[in-house]
């Protein structure tokens, strides 16, 4: 049995309510003290114990709940028999007290050995850093609402109806995260029993974390505690020792910005790499994350005998760690032996169509460069984080200077992939360039044709391959393909640019045809510092409503004004400058579309900004 769960907790009240996944039913157990008066107190302890200690086998999945819902229901567990002597105050006092410690000292002790087995929504969705709220404005959630009470308020009988509702609220939204995010669950119990590790409230790189230190520990008969303990700290790392012999250039700009690099040196606690280089009038960033080029604003499509060619290196890092033998000091050659095996099972995974085994060997794979500069990381070494991020990078410039060389003009560079404008009937020296560089290398190059490259900068973009398969990354990507990790800004503004873009549909027709309210919304959470102020001016009188931390709002026609306001400095600054906005925290009873009163002009300049920026400079580009 799966319930979908959540807990609240104050000083005189504990409540959790828990939804069964394949019935609906609803279940509340409430331990509540009113001093005032006693017989409206409610003590259903026994009952929640004893749903606790009935079927060992249930799942409860929750959000944030590894670190914070479940350790509470664990600490109430364990401790049953101390409770059983308390008075209901007492128990409140004791429970409370226990959130505070997680809350502000980052208790922990009580994750482990749980009667219950769990699935915590959070990292499956690998959105850590996500309240609920924003995670529910994501889901088009109706309502929207921050916890009605400060943690150290004294709730009464008339309070307890509002901290039902909201509760169950919250554990509707993670039941719909529950449904968006099962493949992932699945996907963690079939590769968790596959390999006999607990997956189910780990995220990417927690999952591929746990895989990778279980693997290695068997290997290498190194018990996981005292991996964890390893590393190779360094104080100083020359950069002429992290570059590879193979790297090499012909133009003088590259041989000067080769040598640069290798005369720098790193020190511990510095940052560790950050250069920026101009070439054929591109600007290039190089940096731990990659190499990203400066793009300007664009509209490519191959056609008149020009074709758009994206080149990626296949499996860079990997490929870069196998070529090299690279692997942490304190680690033995077992390391490079199971990182290659783990490279083959993914490569017959995906032969195989075994989809669960390739995603997740890819994330495993994929992971160990990142980790390798993360000094609380068993794999921490960043000599070798070093060596593979940056001869990637140079690599990849190699590749740039041989393609300028050749007359051809690249368009832009992405981490692992460059796009190059390349004539039909030069297609054949294009090949014979990246074949020579491959060569040299010993990487092996993927390509795709683009009927269509569309971008605003490196990190905005639309691609359209021949087969009519699209891709939409930043501001472009549709509102129906918004992933968990995004914040939401006006996605309709994102698919009335695919639309106008890719499929010639004007702006208008495709924002006045829009039948969502969600689709026009912007979100935001202020932090501590501010809190939020709806201003409204009507009938001569000024209304200030101080809000939520979290509001979900759009641009209407009869709004008013929001502001993000730090009081101790008396600062107040406006989310929707010279616009007026409507704020849709509550939309339980959903309207009409038309009687939400859009301002649909604001949105259709909105999309026009940004299509003029792409094809105004598109004129003057060649």
């Amino acid at each position: 049995m799966i319930y979908i769960y959540d807990i609240e907790s104050f000083i005189n009240v504990f409540c959790v309510t828990f939804k069964r996944v394949d019935n609906g039913k609803i279940i509340r157990y409430v331990i509540y003290y009113n001093k005032q008066n006693n017989e409206n107190s409610i003590n259903e302890l026994d009952a929640l114990f004893r749903f606790l200690n009935t079927n060992k086998n249930k799942w409860l999945v929750g959000y944030n709940s590894k670190f914070f819902d479940n350790q509470i229901l664990n600490y109430l567990y364990k401790n049953y028999d101390l409770f059983t002597i308390l008075d209901l105050e007492e128990i409140l006092s004791n429970l409370h007290n226990f959130v505070l410690s997680i809350i502000n000292e980052n208790v922990t002790e009580y994750k482990y050995r749980l009667p219950f087995k769990s699935v915590d929504l959070m990292r499956v969705g690998n959105v850590e850093k996500k309240s609920l709220k924003l995670v529910a404005v994501n889901l088009n959630w109706p309502v929207i609402q921050d916890l009605p009470y400060k943690i150290d308020a004294i709730i009464n009988d008339g309070d307890l109806e509002t901290l039902y509702l909201y509760n169950l609220n919250d554990v509707e939204i993670t039941e719909k995260l529950y449904h968006k995010l099962l493949d992932d669950i699945i996907l963690r119990w079939d590769i968790g029993n596959k390999y006999g590790v607990d997956l189910m409230s780990e995220s990417d790189s927690g999952m591929a974390n746990r895989l990778l230190e279980k693997i290695y520990s068997e290997a290498s008969d190194i018990s996981v505690k005292d991996l964890r303990k390893m590393k190779t700290d360094r104080k100083i790392i020359h950069y002429e020792n992290i570059i590879f012999e193979d790297i090499w250039y012909e133009t003088d700009e590259l041989k000067l910005f080769l040598d640069e690099i290798k005369s720098q040196i790193w020190y511990k606690n510095q940052p560790y790499f950050n250069k920026t280089i101009i070439f054929d009038g591109t600007k290039y960033k190089l940096g731990i994350g990659g190499i990203h080029s400066d793009d300007k604003p664009g509209m490519f499509e191959s056609k008149n005998g020009v074709e758009v060619i994206d080149t990626d290196i296949t499996s860079m890092y990997a490929n870069n760690l196998i070529n090299h033998n690279l692997k942490p000091a304190h680690l033995s050659d077992v390391f490079l032996k199971i990182y290659k095996e783990l490279t083959k099972k993914r490569v017959d995974a995906k032969k195989n169509n075994d989809l669960n085994e390739a995603k997740t060997l890819k994330i495993v794979i994929l992971s160990v460069w990142g980790k390798t500069l993360n000094e609380h990381h068993w794999l921490y070494d960043p000599l070798v984080g070093l060596r593979l991020t940056i001869n990637g990078q140079l690599y990849m410039l190699m590749l740039i200077e041989q393609l300028y060389l050749a007359g051809f003009k690249v368009l832009s560079a992405n981490t692992d992939g460059i796009v190059t404008l390349v004539p039909e009937s030069r297609r054949d020296e294009y090949n014979n360039v990246c074949k020579c560089w491959e060569k040299v290398t010993n990487f092996e190059l993927e390509y795709t044709k683009y009927i269509q490259y569309i971008r605003k900068d490196v990190n905005n973009y639309i691609t359209v391959k021949e087969n009519g398969e699209t891709k939409e990354k930043g501001d472009f990507l549709q509102y129906n393909k918004i992933n968990l990790m995004q914040g939401i800004d006006k996605p309709i503004i994102s698919k009335a640019l695919y639309d106008y873009l890719v499929n010639n549909i004007p702006v208008e027709d495709t924002i006045y045809n829009e039948k969502s309210v969600y689709g026009f919304c912007i979100a935001k959470r202020s932090d501590t510092k501010f809190v939020n102020e709806f201003h409204l001016f009507e009938n001569n009188i000024h209304n200030i409503e101080e809000l939520q931390k979290t509001v979900r709002y759009y641009v209407s026609t009869n709004g008013g004004t929001l502001y993000k306001v730090d009081r101790e400095h008396n600062k107040y600054i406006n989310y929707c400058v010279n616009h007026k906005i409507s704020i849709l925290n509550n939309n339980q009873i959903e309207k009409d579309i038309k009687d939400y009163n859009i301002d649909y002009g604001y949105y259709i300049n909105e999309t026009n900004k940004i299509i003029d920026t792409i094809i105004n400079p598109q004129l003057t580009l060649f």
